[in-house]
């Protein structure tokens, strides 16, 4: 059973018929930023979704969190930050994998210590692609709604690479106020499988 901590709140979310899906995804990206860049007490919080992230793949998955293949992003400004995550996983004896842009797709690369920085800003792992699968995928997002639904930043790089590795159970790694009742969807948005916060694990 999965163990939720704190009480669902969700803030109010205005749907408008009139407007088209990717004008509502726009706005609900920059209030969401707006949000997150206000974001308080992240080391208190990374702390306890490291602690909830191995309690909720051992009671939805069975897994005791050693000895697997975690593709994991590399935080990257007011995102989650996935150090500790990774410092966790590796000692548990698992490999992780970190994603990098090549021709315009994200790619999987063992995690060591030599990076480069993107035109974004955000760190890549040196060295070859990983052309296997993973067992899970611990993805960045904005906002994620009860359904799984995610909300990215608009780029579609990881709901490509999802599309393409169908095998690996999706985490959402994200602080509490990003879970929300509903997000606006397309039909090329991948849902994710289970969702991490320091408040509470939901399987969806």
């Amino acid at each position: 059973m999965i163990t939720n901590r704190g009480k669902l709140r969700f803030l109010d979310e205005t749907t408008d018929s009139a407007r088209t899906v990717k004008e509502r995804k726009k706005a609900f990206r920059s209030s969401m930023k707006e949000r997150r860049a206000n974001n308080e007490n992240r080391d208190v919080k990374e702390l306890l979704m490291v602690e909830n992230f191995f309690r909720g793949i051992s009671e939805t998955y069975g897994d005791k969190g050693s000895g697997k293949r975690y593709f994991v992003y590399l935080s990257f400004s007011s995102e989650a930050s996935t150090d500790k995550l990774i410092e966790a996983l590796i000692k548990r004896g698992n490999e992780v994998y970190a994603p990098r842009m090549e021709n315009g797709e994200l790619v999987a690369v063992r995690l060591g210590e030599d990076f480069t920085v993107n035109g974004f800003g955000i760190r890549e792992p040196i060295g070859e692609s990983f052309q296997g699968e993973t067992d899970y995928v611990v993805l960045p997002l904005l906002a994620v709604d009860e359904k799984g639904n995610r909300l990215g930043y608009g780029g579609g790089w990881y709901d490509r690479y999802l599309h393409k590795h169908k095998t690996a159970k999706r985490i959402a790694f994200c602080y509490d106020f990003q879970l929300r009742k509903e997000i606006p969807r397309e039909e090329t948005d991948e849902r994710v499988d289970l969702i991490v916060t320091e408040l509470r694990t939901m399987k969806v």
